[in-house]
C-alpha cells in the first residue's frame, strides 16, 4: 500500500467517483456526501468544490476527502469516499491518518471534528481508532455524531 494525497481531482478521477457513487444508490451518496449535494452526483457537483483531495494508491485513484470548514484552529473534515470495491483493505484508515498529519503540520491547528451518521458504524469505528471522540450528538434528521480528536 503507497496512499498519497493530491490536492484538487480531475474531471476523469471525479467521473470515476461519480460512477461509484451513483452505482451505490442515493442512500450512499448522502452518506459520504451530506444531504446538500442532490442525486444523481455529477462532475459539475464535484469541480466546484474547494479543498479537495485526490487520494491514490500506488498511483490508482480510490477515493476523495476534503476540509469542509477551516476555523481559527479546527479543521472540519468531511466528503471522504474510498472505491466501495476496493473498501476493507485498510486504504480509509492509511489515507485518514495522512490527512489527519498532512492538517495538523499547521501548529495553528489544535483540533479536527468530522461527522458521521450513527447508522455508518464501520466507518465511525475507524475514527475511533484513529483517536476520534464523540464530541456531540445531533439527532436530526438522522442520529449522527460530530467527533473531534485532539493533537
Amino acid at each position: 500500500m503507497n496512499i498519497k494525497l493530491e490536492k484538487g481531482i480531475n474531471k476523469d478521477n471525479a467521473s470515476l467517483l461519480c460512477k461509484w457513487s451513483n452505482e451505490q444508490g442515493k442512500a450512499f451518496q448522502e452518506q459520504w456526501m451530506g444531504p446538500k449535494i442532490s442525486y444523481p452526483l455529477s462532475y459539475g457537483k464535484i469541480k466546484d468544490l474547494e479543498n479537495v483531495f485526490s487520494i491514490f494508491n500506488n498511483g490508482e485513484f480510490v477515493g476523495m476527502i476534503q476540509e469542509i470548514q477551516i476555523g481559527k484552529d479546527n479543521v472540519h473534515i468531511g466528503r471522504f469516499v474510498i472505491n466501495p470495491q476496493k473498501t476493507g483493505l485498510g486504504l480509509g484508515t492509511e489515507a485518514l491518518k495522512r490527512f489527519v498529519d498532512f492538517i495538523f503540520k499547521d501548529d495553528n491547528i489544535e483540533s479536527i471534528s468530522l461527522a458521521v451518521f450513527d447508522f455508518n458504524q464501520n466507518a465511525r469505528k475507524l475514527y475511533e481508532k484513529l483517536g476520534f471522540e464523540i464530541n456531540e450528538i445531533i439527532e436530526v434528521p438522522k442520529l449522527k455524531y460530530i467527533m473531534r480528536r485532539h493533537r
